[in-house]
C-alpha cells in the first residue's frame, strides 16, 4: 500500500518552502510508501494586479520583504534583507515558474517536478533570483540535466499554461483558497504548515488503517 499526497503549492510561497522541505525529507524515509503529486496554485496570478498594488520598485520590494520575513520564523539566521539586497526581485508573479515546473514534469514526472520546484524556491528565497526570468528558468533546467531543446519548447507553451490553470480550477472547486495544502488519498486535507511529526503520524495511520483513524483529519469538503 502507498499513501498519495497531492501537494498544492506555489514557487513564491514561503510557507510552501518550509512544507516542501519537510515533506521531501519524510518521503525519503518511507522508501516508496508515499507518492507525491504536485499541483500548481498561484498566489500572485496577475502581473497587472501586482503592479497595481505595488506601482514602483520600492513598494514591490517591500511587498516581498514581508513574504521573505516569514521564513525568519522557521530558519535560524535567515536574513531577508540580505537576499533582497541583490536587487533582482521586483515584480515577480506565479505563472512563469509554475509553467516551467510543468515543463520539467513532462520530462521526468513528479520527481523532476519536485526537484525543479525545489531548485527554483532555493533560487528565489535563498539567492534572491527573479524566477520569472528566462535565464534563471533555463539555467535551473540545465543544472538538473533536462533536455534543453525540449524544455525551451515547453516552458512557455500553451500546454504548460493550461495545466497550471487546470490545477488552479481543481483547487478552487475543492474549496482551497490558499497554499500549502496537502490532500491525502484524494480525500483528507492537511492545511497550513504541518510539523514533521504530524506528517509522519498521518502516513503511519493511513498505512496501518487505510484511512486516518488515529489522527484528526477532515475531508476536503468539511469545514
Amino acid at each position: 500500500m502507498t499513501v498519495k499526497f497531492t501537494f498544492f503549492h506555489d514557487v513564491l510561497c514561503p510557507f510552501c518552502y518550509i512544507t516542501s522541505k519537510r515533506l521531501m525529507k519524510i518521503v525519503k524515509e518511507y522508501q516508496g510508501e508515499v507518492r507525491v503529486v504536485h499541483k500548481a496554485f498561484m498566489i500572485i496570478s496577475s502581473l497587472e494586479d501586482l503592479k497595481a498594488a505595488a506601482p514602483d520598485e520600492e513598494s514591490a520590494v517591500n511587498l516581498f520583504r514581508g513574504e521573505f520575513s516569514i521564513l525568519k520564523n522557521y530558519l535560524k539566521d535567515y536574513d531577508p534583507d540580505k537576499v533582497l539586497s541583490k536587487g533582482k526581485i521586483k515584480w515577480v508573479w506565479s505563472l512563469p515558474p509554475l509553467m516551467a515546473c510543468k515543463a520539467a514534469e513532462h520530462q521526468g514526472g513528479e520527481d523532476m517536478h519536485w526537484k525543479y520546484f525545489d531548485a527554483l524556491q532555493d533560487k528565489f528565497f535563498l539567492e534572491g533570483e527573479d524566477v520569472t526570468q528566462d535565464d534563471v528558468l533555463l539555467s535551473t533546467a540545465m543544472s538538473l540535466g533536462l533536455d534543453m531543446n525540449k524544455f525551451k519548447e515547453e516552458y512557455k507553451s500553451k500546454k504548460a499554461k493550461l495545466e497550471v490553470l487546470e490545477d488552479e480550477e481543481e483547487a478552487h472547486a475543492m474549496g482551497l483558497r490558499g497554499v500549502p495544502a496537502i490532500l491525502v488519498n484524494d480525500k483528507w486535507l492537511i492545511r497550513g504548515v504541518p510539523e514533521e511529526e504530524k506528517i509522519r503520524s498521518v502516513i503511519n495511520d493511513v498505512l496501518k488503517n487505510g484511512e486516518p483513524r488515529e489522527t484528526e483529519l477532515k475531508a476536503y469538503w468539511e469545514k
